[in-house]
């Protein structure tokens, strides 16, 4: 069944990136906020969970974990009292540069028994998945709109 392999492949990748990084202490859903801060710039809380296809308590704790290590900062928006503006320290982006590595060993430990073509097809394929079934989600990934 689909949704049991992916269950499987989802407590394989989890179990890799554990194994791997573990010394920087990041789950993946840390890892991955992040990386939308490093890439987006600062962002309300509600913009980067719907980055990390995160819904809004995951969100929270994943950025009060964060910012608990110093690793991000939230502070309360000019624009709009009620929103929160998260930014990466200092800290955060030396961690996550020193994490990076290990993060993409565990990208290819989990593709290893895959050639090139096969990586290549699944991720397409996953791709397309995720997308399709994008509105399905509990959470789902709400994507920048690009600009021509």
């Amino acid at each position: 069944m689909v949704g049991h392999l992916l269950r499987r492949c989802h407590q394989i990748a989890v179990a890799v990136f554990h194994d791997e990084a573990e010394r920087y202490d990041l789950t993946p859903l840390q890892f991955a906020v992040l990386d939308s801060l490093l890439a987006n710039g600062p962002q309300d809380q509600v913009t980067l969970g719907g980055a990390a296809a995160l819904d809004r308590t995951t969100i929270s704790l994943v950025i009060r974990k964060l910012e608990q290590r110093k690793l991000v900062r939230r502070e309360k928006s000019t624009h709009d009292q009620r929103a929160k503006i998260v930014t990466i320290t200092a800290a955060g982006k030396y961690l996550f540069a020193e994490a990076l590595a290990a993060v993409e060993s565990v990208q290819q430990r989990i593709v290893a028994p895959l050639d090139d073509v096969e990586t290549a097809q699944l991720l397409r394929l996953l791709e397309k998945l995720a997308n399709g079934n994008n509105a399905l989600s509990r959470a789902p990934e709400k994507l920048r709109q690009r600009s021509s």
